[in-house]
């Protein structure tokens, strides 16, 4: 019989601790009392990341609390394997991943921010004090630009001068440079008398610089624009599926007569493959960077990423302000 930290609700699988199952601190009362405070009312067209997911309870909950798309990050093998096995079951499209983010003795782990999507909301539930000091404050450096909103569910836990500190105080100061959004408390100690397993757990969040417009609010260039139009004919195609060799593509053709005499052929060709790929793996895996809008919602930097996410039906999107 395997055991995990999470009550999933499928054969041969039981939690750690029985008296946790039905828990206001543990499980469904805890995604209720400490995540879903920081939640957007409305997650259309939205983003959830968690790292430290365990075997995945929360990502199903964040897909049944409204997101578009959920991505978990565990470190431990057999809780990803069951959570995978969890979710086909039931028929969710949620992602688990099995990765590292540091470790003891310099470990750098296995985690790639960088192949994480642009999200709406990062949770790192009773997950940060686990993390060594460095590879967290490189983590929470790049993380700024990576999401919306963090939320961290932590305790008081015994000092390690080599790892994350896990109280309220240091946890402000880490996202010092982030607009704190809510604070949730422990819940009473009259709660806390009555529950099967009690714990002295908190919530916090914190809102980066970045955020979600309408995608019909951004200024993009003129419609008539052949290059405009070729961009777009490629998102609807690569949606469909339509695409079997890309030198085939308008938008293949357009570059080649664009750059004709200005740009050797390979280069061109190369160009054309890496924007073919970048948009093909938003369809996949989700965007990826936020775009990048100017004054009057112009839009600087991230054409190519607008039209697949309009062709996908994405109402709006994730942007950084210059």
């Amino acid at each position: 019989m395997v055991k995990l930290y999470q009550n999933i609700d499928m054969n041969g699988v039981q939690v750690q601790n029985e008296n946790r199952k039905d828990s206001q601190f543990w499980n469904e009362g805890k995604f209720n009392n400490f995540v879903k405070p920081h939640l957007p009312e409305n997650a259309t067209d939205m983003t959830f990341v968690e790292m430290g997911s365990n075997a995945g309870m929360f990502l199903k909950m964040a897909i049944d609390h409204g997101f578009k798309n959920a991505v978990g990050f565990e470190k431990d093998k057999t809780p990803v394997r069951i959570g995978n096995q969890y979710r086909d079951e039931i028929g969710y499209n949620y992602k688990l991943f099995k990765h590292t983010l540091g470790g003891q003795f310099g470990d750098p782990g296995t985690f790639n921010i960088d192949k994480v999507p642009v999200s709406d909301v990062t949770l790192m539930s009773t997950f940060h004090y686990y993390i060594d000091i460095n590879s967290w404050l490189k983590y929470i450096h790049r993380l700024k630009y990576k999401t919306r909103r963090v939320v961290i569910i932590s305790r008081t836990v015994r000092f390690r001068h080599w790892k994350a500190l896990s109280d309220i105080g240091n946890v402000r100061k880490y996202f010092k440079d982030w607009k704190e959004s809510k604070y949730v408390s422990q819940l009473s100690e009259e709660m806390k008398k009555v529950d099967s397993s009690p714990r002295n757990i908190w919530s916090i969040s914190f809102n980066s610089p970045l955020e979600r417009i309408a995608i019909e609010d951004i200024k993009t260039e003129s419609e008539d624009d052949s290059m405009y139009i070729a961009i777009q004919k490629l998102a609807e195609e690569i949606n469909q599926g339509d695409i079997k060799d890309i030198q085939d593509t308008d938008y293949y053709k357009a570059w080649i007569k664009r750059k004709q005499g200005r740009w050797p052929l390979k280069f061109t060709n190369n160009f054309v493959t890496n924007k073919y790929n970048m948009m093909m793996s938003i369809k996949d895996n989700g965007l990826m960077d936020p775009l990048i809008v100017g004054k009057n919602n112009k839009l600087y930097d991230g054409g190519h990423r607008l039209a697949v996410m309009k062709a996908l039906g994405y109402k709006s999107v994730i942007v950084q302000w210059v």
